[in-house]
């Protein structure tokens, strides 16, 4: 299988894993451990480089059945996180984003710019309707992201998630493809008339 890349940036692109990246994922989780339990519910069910083998397999059965990508975050070709889309609603032609950095890269606008890259794949190349993202409510770097990317919070849902010992509730985020292509284009002629 050719491995799908996608470049977000100079520096950043977007990759289809491989069962041999599997040892390099899971030492980035386990060296994140902590900073990622914070808000995924995941953690304790990643614990040897086998769960992280299977977890890539799952990204490359989504991919094979047009679900979408979920692809590792390279950073000056080294891992440093994950994004992608949770699997994609054809039915309704809407998708969910989801994605984790490690610690030390955060701050950096990384994750911004894949959710960005993202965002306009769904619409220019998937032709989805819906883009959103679920955020804990108490997880504001993430909700900063989506409001810097013109997403409107339209939805509260109580108790969406368990974390290990307790709930959280989510903001649900999105943004529509016609929104987004007049933000686009307001964005590209603010930026004309700044040359």
């Amino acid at each position: 299988m050719t491995l799908e890349k996608f470049e977000v940036s100079d520096e950043i692109s977007l990759k289809l894993l491989s069962l041999s990246d599997a040892p390099t994922l899971f030492a980035l989780v386990n060296d994140n451990r902590q900073h990622l339990k914070q808000w995924l519910p995941w953690l304790d069910s990643t614990q040897t480089v086998q769960d992280s083998e299977a977890f890539i397999k799952t990204t490359h059965q989504q991919f094979q059945s047009g679900l979408g990508l979920m692809g590792g975050i390279y950073l000056n070709h080294n891992l440093v996180g994950m994004c992608g889309y949770h699997p994609i609603d054809k039915v309704n032609g809407n998708a969910s984003i989801g994605y984790w950095l490690a610690q030390q890269y955060q701050g950096q606008g990384v994750a911004t710019k894949c959710v960005h890259f993202l965002i306009d794949h769904a619409f220019s190349t998937l032709a989805l309707n819906k883009v959103s993202l679920s955020i804990a409510e108490h997880n504001y770097k993430s909700q900063d992201i989506a409001l810097r990317l013109g997403l409107v919070n339209k939805e509260f849902k109580p108790d969406a998630e368990f974390l290990y010992d307790h709930r959280v509730n989510h903001l649900c985020y999105w943004v529509e493809y016609t929104e987004w292509l007049a933000q686009q284009r307001h964005i590209e002629n603010t930026e004309i008339d700044n040359t």
